[in-house]
């Protein structure tokens, strides 16, 4: 087909698709550069006259080719969307298993293009998060909320709201695209509600005390940890399921990917519950007394819980002890969050301090500020850390990245009240402050990752969408015995199982070659084949024969007349012995009768004395 044949208007069909690999470098060419290459190719190649080295016959290069600009950024981009490996499958030793090497092979180039594909796609996502802008002699703590909303547009102020209820101090907890967001009083007051539109779903009175609210998969249910069970409703409020295997419950969360309602209270217990058939996976005992904060790693899924003893233990499902046991503070953990490979702890002796989940040491350590302990600790996706002290809550920005920062990024004091849980909304720059007030909204620019993956977390889905994703996330729904505390062991082939296997797998295979090796022809000796076979066939016989005389002996021996006879013969030959023992000579006695002529040779034996 010619290109006059295409209609006005068509799409010309791409004559040629290029796929790059993840370590190849892009080019790009301004247009001067690609006309001089393609003026420099025709002087190239076989058989053409041209400048350069490919002026005689064969091949060669023309003059002044244009060095192809690689971009800079792409393998940067790659490696951060890179999932770690531990070799590659030539080192992994899978020789003598050529489908486990082929499926290794396959799944880190899958692996590889993946992230060559999220890293090309970042072209498309052109926003990027704001943070606050002033001169150099203006400093961002003395800013307020009402300086920030003056300066803001309409969509931000819009983001900030206020409630006074006289039911507090209030937990907050939002779904995981940051569109709903839930409140519980302490004195029984439990609201849901849709943040951009001010909705409210739900409103309740439970009559009881609220130790603890959490959201579920997504808007449609919600727990809450009261007196004394733990309570799932829906969004119109209906209660839907009362756990009562754990009672006096009073922290609460979830894990997205596994469909798991972690719990814990006052009976230093942690349980894991399956909310999709309502069976609970694994409960253990700490043995350190009540909890008194807990947070899970988003990275791994593993537990974080704080205790009295200033103690920070780690749990997984599949382990009955703690996989591991933090000495943090010198008092009861007040607080703490997990963000990555970093986790913010804060004790009663009014310090908080960053540590390093890989190497498990302490980075920063910050002291007494306001003359109260840090009572609750969140991270943003941007990695901006919140905390309160009392009426007080600071925001300090970049706390994983630079050495240590000397002042917060926002400051915020609410006066007359006592904060009690801090979180921030993803995807969005604002952090629920819940107090003794009620509770409201904090704008912290730079706080929400500008984009966002719709697949996992769309804060715009519809109800179709929201179906959808629900169905998927079933599916792939994983199970907690993959909750461990390095999760990219998950599909690695452990080095020690494999060598274990092989090395039985050659053990048996010697064994059966040395029960099948035919024995060799010897001409002499005792061990020649035939004589070999002889000792095996008597030793076989004397066995046969032992087992018919232990079956005879226990009363199953009356088939066989010849096996009597041979009984009598046996006690009239030790009778006939004891006599003759004493000294007494015996007569020929006749054969009974009944005792056939071929037996009658045996009796009447006469033994002489020794």
């Amino acid at each position: 087909m010619k290109d006059d044949d295409f209609a006005k208007g068509s799409v010309k069909p791409p004559e040629e698709v290029i796929q790059l690999d993840a370590g190849e470098e892009v080019p790009v060419l301004s247009p001067a550069e690609r006309k001089e290459l393609q003026r420099s190719s025709k002087g190239k190649g076989k058989g053409r006259k041209g400048g350069g080295k490919g002026s005689k016959k064969g091949k060669g290069k023309g003059k002044g080719e244009p060095q192809a600009k690689p971009d800079e950024g792409l393998v940067a981009r790659v490696a951060k969307y890179a999932r770690p490996t531990k070799g590659t499958p030539e080192e992994l030793k899978v020789k003598h298993d050529r489908k486990r090497k082929g499926q290794a092979k396959l799944n880190q180039r899958l692996d590889r293009e993946a992230a060559f594909r999220a890293a090309k796609a970042e072209v498309l996502q052109t926003a990027e998060p704001g943070l606050i802008e002033t001169e150099e002699a203006e400093d961002t703590t003395r800013l307020t909320q009402k300086d920030i909303l003056d300066s803001a547009g309409v969509g931000v102020a819009r983001k900030y709201f206020s409630f006074d209820l006289p039911y507090g101090p209030y937990n907050c907890s939002l779904t995981r695209n940051g569109a709903h967001l839930l409140v519980g009083g302490r004195k029984g007051h439990v609201a849901f509600m849709h943040l951009d539109s001010m909705k409210i779903f739900t409103e309740l009175h439970v009559k009881e005390t609220v130790r603890a609210v959490q959201t579920l998969h997504n808007e449609n249910l919600f727990a809450v940890a009261q007196k004394k069970y733990t309570y799932i409703y829906d969004n119109q409020g209906t209660e839907l399921h009362c756990i009562k295997q754990q009672r006096f419950p009073a922290l609460l969360d979830f894990l997205p990917y596994h469909f798991l309602l972690v719990s814990s209270g006052e009976r230093s217990e942690i349980c894991w519950r399956d909310i999709t058939h309502g069976t609970q996976v694994a409960e253990h005992r700490t043995h350190l007394g009540a909890t008194t904060c807990m947070r899970q790693n988003p990275k791994n899924a593993v537990m974080h819980l704080g205790h009295n003893q200033g103690l920070v233990t780690l749990w997984t499902p599949s382990v009955k002890e703690p996989v591991v046991k933090i000495s943090c503070h010198n008092s009861k953990v007040t607080a703490l969050a997990v963000h990555g490979n970093y986790m913010v702890t804060a004790g009663a002796e009014a310090k908080w301090k960053v540590w390093d989940l890989r190497t498990y040491n302490m980075l920063h350590c910050y002291g007494r500020k306001y003359g109260h302990a840090v009572n609750s600790i969140d991270v943003s996706m941007t990695g901006m850390v919140a905390m309160s002290c009392g009426g007080f809550l600071d925001v300090f920005k970049d706390v994983f990245s630079t050495a240590r920062p000397s002042k917060p990024y926002i400051k915020e004091q609410y006066r007359g009240l006592q904060i009690e849980s801090l979180r921030f909304r993803p995807f969005e720059d604002v952090c629920c402050v819940g107090h003794s007030g009620g509770f409201s909204s904090l704008i912290v620019p730079g706080a929400g990752k500008a984009n966002f993956d719709s697949f996992e977390a769309n804060p715009f889905e519809t109800k179709k969408q929201r179906q959808e994703r629900e169905v998927q996330s079933l599916l792939d729904k994983l199970q907690p015995d993959s909750i461990m505390l390095d999760p990219d062991r998950i599909g690695e082939i452990n080095q020690e199982v494999a060598k274990a296997y092989n090395q039985k797998g050659k053990e048996e295979e010697e064994k059966e070659a040395e029960e099948a090796k035919k024995a060799t022809k010897k001409m002499r000796g005792k061990n020649k084949v035939g004589n070999r076979m002889k000792r095996k066939a008597l030793k076989k016989g004397a066995e046969q024969r032992q087992k018919t005389k232990d079956r005879l002996a226990q009363g199953g021996g009356e088939d066989d007349d010849d096996d009597d006879d041979e009984d009598d013969d046996d006690e009239d030959e030790d009778a006939a012995g004891e006599a003759a023992g004493e000294g007494t000579r015996l007569e020929r006695q006749p054969a009974p009768p009944g005792v056939g002529a071929a037996l009658s040779r045996f009796y009447g034996k006469r033994r002489r004395k020794t």
